[in-house]
């Protein structure tokens, strides 16, 4: 009752900002952002339809820019448009045709993606606010973190703050791993939205920021951060954060932090160590073995069921190529797949050439580029990374609380990447 109230004041709070403050539309990222500690927590406007804080500062923001005709500093990119109108042109043929509850469901947590970057047109983009709003994001995965630990270490008085119980075992022929559940955000997926605050903390290491300052505080945000991916079991995170460590060891300009890569690989080869001291190994390189088409059974419990998913949508893809609608797919476990057999092949890849493009550029601008934006571009790459490799082999799209943190940083990343152009330009 206590947390429900809270999320309603929470709510209200932020509207109250975003529509009649000075910087309101500003301000509405970072209420978003501050939105993802909420997890599952909603509103419900008609039975089986609800809506999550995070949309309704989205439409909130959306709004303002119409009613005051806010400025528009960036171009939407043709692409995310293109994919917009696609999302829109299926509702209508499915309200049409086959309509259900679970159609408008799917449809506006995926059409997210579209507002977040609509939206993101508005937001003038300077290095101090990429700084804070990526601050804001480092506070919530962290305390993400430090709310799953708690709830790992003190199980029952956790449960009885939010309200749940613990069930925070993974077992499978005989393996056994207490894996964090983040039932207080209401799924395992919480795990998702931690990697991006590897990246940031490096960002904010190269500008000198007061979090980071102190390296005692540095590696305890390293520690608890990266003790909660592991703890949570969940094999993206892993990938992800495998990914972006290696990509900052190999790529990374380390003039400015001259001491940062033995940093990194001293915390790494004392994690790795740590992972051969549990049951778990066997679970990580079986992150690898899946993605060649191999599943361990003894590890990957799930890893049968998502690649025949992944097999019947692209079997869908094959025999409907424009789609089978919203909600026709249920779960694939890949937004990349779950876009192209529910709305079309055209839009997948669309999609894809979006990601992939964003990603290039940012990639090739900070090799190209010598200056103080380096670091950021080169954070920019990893983001896109990150945001690459969740929506290619993760499912987050059908819900809000997983994808609006991918969209949202894509849409960042995206805009950032034209400030600099413009800067150059002038």
């Amino acid at each position: 009752m206590i947390i429900n109230l809270f999320v309603v004041v929470f709510t209200l709070k932020g509207l109250h900002n975003i529509l009649f403050s000075n910087d309101g539309l500003q301000n509405s990222i970072k209420w978003i952002i501050f939105s993802f500690i909420l997890g599952y927590r909603t509103f419900t406007i008609i039975p089986g339809l609800m809506i999550h804080p995070i949309e309704v500062f989205t439409y909130a923001a959306i709004l303002r820019v119409m009613i005051f005709r806010e400025t528009k500093y960036y171009n939407m990119p043709v692409s995310i448009t293109l994919l917009g109108m696609f999302f829109v042109l299926t509702l209508i043929i499915d309200c049409l045709s086959r309509f259900h509850i679970f159609v408008i469901l799917e449809f506006k947590s995926a059409f997210i993606l579209y507002l977040l970057f609509f939206l993101m047109q508005y937001i003038y983009l300077t290095e101090r606010y990429l700084k804070q709003t990526l601050k804001v994001y480092l506070v919530m995965g962290s305390l993400i973190s430090v709310l799953g630990i708690c709830e790992y270490i003190f199980p029952s008085t956790v449960s009885l703050i939010f309200n749940f119980q613990s069930q925070n075992q993974f077992s499978n022929e005989g393996i056994s791993f207490h894996r964090l559940a983040f039932l207080f955000w209401g799924t395992h997926l919480a795990a998702n939205l931690i990697p991006p605050v590897f990246p940031i903390l490096l960002f904010l290491k190269a500008k000198k920021d007061r979090i980071t300052a102190n390296n005692y505080v540095l590696t305890f945000l390293i520690l608890v951060n990266l003790f909660s991916i592991y703890l949570s079991g969940n094999r993206i995170s892993w990938l992800n954060l495998t990914v972006m460590l290696l990509l900052t060891i190999i790529h990374y300009k380390n003039q400015l932090l001259p001491k940062l890569k033995p940093y990194i690989l001293i915390l790494i080869t004392a994690f790795i160590v740590y992972i051969y001291s549990q049951p778990v190994e066997g679970r990580y390189f079986s992150i690898f073995k899946a993605l060649t088409g191999q599943i361990d059974q003894k590890y990957d419990s799930s890893g049968a069921n998502r690649m025949a998913k992944a097999r019947m949508a692209l079997e869908s893809i094959k025999s409907n190529p424009l789609g089978t609608g919203w909600s026709s797919q249920g779960w694939v476990h890949s937004d990349l797949l779950q876009i192209s057999s529910t709305i079309g092949i055209i839009p997948g890849i669309i999609f894809l050439y979006s990601l992939i493009s964003s990603f290039l550029k940012l990639l090739i601008k900070y090799i190209q580029l010598e200056s103080v934006e380096n670091t950021s571009l080169f954070i920019g790459s990893c983001l896109m990374v990150y945001i690459l490799v969740s929506l290619i082999l993760n499912g987050n799209i059908l819900i809000v609380q997983c994808g609006a943190p991918l969209a949202l940083l894509w849409a960042l990343m995206r805009s950032y990447s034209q400030s600099i152009l413009i800067k150059k330009i002038l």
